[in-house]
């Protein structure tokens, strides 16, 4: 495949997303959506309610975008044609003198589909933070049946954190413990593929697991959501352990890149992990990357051909 096919296959694939938007259908394609996403929006509305009155200190529940929830309202009060973005917050929990960062994203369809909730604490380790991660994204699943279900998610973590907190999970020895065996590491490159990457709050959590495993490369959120990481394979497997365990409509590990760890300094192509924007200025779709310059991004790093053999097998799936 050419470096000019993948922009031109990417930007048809953004065309045909954008033709199901809420705001470019007909009256008639558009009322049973319309109807639908304001059935979600009013119950997650009426969910946040019983949130706040639970939690009623402004430092309970931070929102990140301070305008998203006067945007549903309008929305559901019909005074706004605009689709709202995802309701995405985190709550503040202090429990046992631990200090529990509940993010908390949903869908615009969430009740009807699962909510993401991951939960961070400084006070836990990071297979005590992975384990229960892990855990509440199974409890999430298997108890979710369509109807609200965060004061639920919340209560089991309150119940259960201090099994968490208690347990004697130690770090990996990739980090701590026994050496590493230095002849059967390898240096790895992940390139991974997203339905979409949207979430301030995932965004924020990939980078910063990345950095605490020591990986480079770099995350362009949108619609796809691209990430790439690489480093040693052992750091790069704990660090997919923690983002897959997220609630995610799709994501996957499409190719991967494993060399011998004596060639880590010809082979790596990255010095840090960063996201990444290569946003069109001649498009109103915020969300969607300009792939074009992306590409030349990923030639000037001498990652053409595995990018484009990357995209051939998203586009093949």
């Amino acid at each position: 495949m050419s470096r000019d096919i993948v922009p031109q296959l990417l930007q048809r694939q953004l065309r045909e997303c954008r033709a199901t938007s809420i705001c470019d259908m007909s009256p008639s394609e558009n009322a049973p959506l319309r109807s639908k996403l304001i059935n979600c929006y009013t119950q997650q509305l009426s969910e946040i309610e019983l949130l706040s009155s639970m939690y009623p200190n402004k430092e309970d529940i931070l929102f990140p975008d301070n305008n998203v929830l006067r945007e549903i309202k309008q929305f559901v009060d019909n005074k706004s044609m605009l689709k709202p973005n995802h309701l995405d917050f985190t709550l503040i929990l202090h429990i046992n003198n631990l200090k529990l960062e509940i993010s908390i994203n949903l869908p615009s369809f969430y009740p009807d589909v699962e909510p993401n909730i991951y939960l961070r604490c400084n006070q836990l380790n990071r297979q005590q933070e992975s384990t229960l991660n892990t855990d509440l994204f199974i409890y999430v699943k298997d108890n979710h049946f369509g109807a609200p279900c965060l004061y639920t998610a919340i209560s089991w973590i309150q119940d259960n954190i201090e099994t968490y907190s208690n347990k004697n999970i130690q770090p990996t020895t990739s980090t701590v413990g026994k050496p590493k065996d230095k002849n059967k590491e390898k240096f790895v490159r992940f390139w991974i593929y997203s339905h979409h990457i949207y979430s301030k709050k995932k965004r924020d959590e990939i980078t910063k697991m990345a950095k605490e495993y020591n990986l480079t490369g770099f995350c362009l959120p949108g619609k796809p959501g691209i990430i790439c990481v690489e480093g040693t394979e052992s750091e790069c497997n704990e660090w997919w352990k923690i983002i897959k365990s997220m609630s995610w409509k799709k994501i996957a590990i499409r190719k991967s890149e494993i060399f011998d760890l004596s060639n880590q300094i010809e082979e790596q192509r990255f010095d840090n992990f960063e996201e990444m924007h290569f946003q069109n200025p001649s498009t109103k779709h915020s969300n969607h990357a300009n792939m074009s310059e992306f590409s030349k991004y990923m030639e000037q790093c001498g990652l053409i051909q595995t990018f484009n053999e990357f995209f051939g097998l998203c586009n093949n799936t």
